[in-house]
């Protein structure tokens, strides 16, 4: 079993430091030091608009200032592993962003609207004009099944019918599912964290039998993007662990072993277009990568020393 060194973990830290954005430097600051979970809130206000959605080039594989509920929803991972609640106003208005943007008609939420087209961007986040959608959106569940956990979690914020009628939605679509995707099964996770008993073990039992395909299990498939192990299994204490518990064993070691030089880790991942404005994006995604590692190493106690402060 790997274990990240000091020196290994001071020099990703420096990296972070020193090249990351500010809101996964807070982050960072709040799990492994004294670092405030306002500190954190204040980064991430940064990306908030004026209609209480999040941009702002949030997310880095696409360069939109304006809001998109895809954005939001990443904001809202963020309230979610802070217990933010439901009265802190950054709550609010993006839960006032999230009811007027949701498609009455379509039963959805639009990911991203039309203009990300006039922005650099990934290809999969190309808007079709036809199907009036993003290439993510083609599993419904991606980004409407994690965005109905929200108006779940935040109930006093949300209407009454909208999340109900979400809900049910919700769970018809992921029973009738019989291929899983990676996506729309980790947002299917996150809304599980706020349902029923019965109906979160529903989904977790149906992730369990769907591992063999919906997970890349062996190391020569990790060079490439898709599933790891630990994406599914975040910490030792996970519903997944022991499904694959050599497997994450495995793929802590082999994260271990991608860190750069510099400190840092790179994604798997190329846009092939706007190639100088991905390698900002890139730039953007090593800093981003770099904290999630980290903090994924210290779930799973494999680094060697607590970090002193900056």
């Amino acid at each position: 079993m790997k274990r990240l060194d000091e020196g290994s973990f001071h020099r990703a830290k420096k990296y972070l430091i020193n090249n990351g954005r500010e809101l996964e430097k807070a982050l960072f600051r709040y799990h492994f030091e004294d670092g405030s979970k306002e500190d954190v809130l204040k980064a991430l206000k940064n990306y908030q608009n004026a209609d209480g959605g999040f941009g702002n080039r949030m997310e880095p594989d696409f360069q939109l200032g304006t809001s998109s509920p895809m954005a939001t929803s990443k904001a809202f991972q963020i309230f979610k592993e802070l217990e933010v609640s439901a009265d802190y106003p950054m709550v609010q208005e993006a839960m006032d962003f999230l009811t007027v943007s949701y498609d009455q008609d379509q039963g959805r939420w639009h990911a991203v609207p039309p203009e990300v087209n006039d922005v650099p961007h990934a290809p999969w986040w190309h808007y079709d004009h036809e199907n009036e959608r993003v290439m993510v959106e083609a599993a419904w569940g991606n980004p409407n099944a994690e965005l109905t956990g929200y108006l779940l979690r935040y109930k006093e914020l949300s209407q009454v019918e909208m999340r109900e009628n979400l809900e049910a939605r919700s769970l018809a679509h992921f029973k009738a599912l019989d291929t899983l995707d990676m996506h729309e099964t980790f947002c299917y996770l996150r809304l599980a964290d706020e349902l029923s008993e019965s109906n979160r073990d529903m989904i977790v039992e149906k992730v369990k039998e769907h591992i063999p395909e919906l997970v890349n299990l062996k190391r020569e498939q990790w060079a490439h993007y898709g599933m790891h192990p630990v994406q599914l299994a975040e910490h030792p204490n996970s519903l997944f662990y022991k499904e694959m518990s050599e497997a994450v064993e495995s793929n802590l070691d082999y994260i271990i072993e991608q860190q750069q030089a510099d400190g840092s880790w790179h994604p798997n991942w190329e846009w092939g277009q706007f190639e100088e404005d991905w390698t900002k994006a890139k730039d953007e995604w090593k800093g981003i990568l770099t904290y999630e590692n980290l903090k994924l190493l210290k779930a799973y106690n494999r680094y060697e020393k607590q970090p002193v402060q900056s």
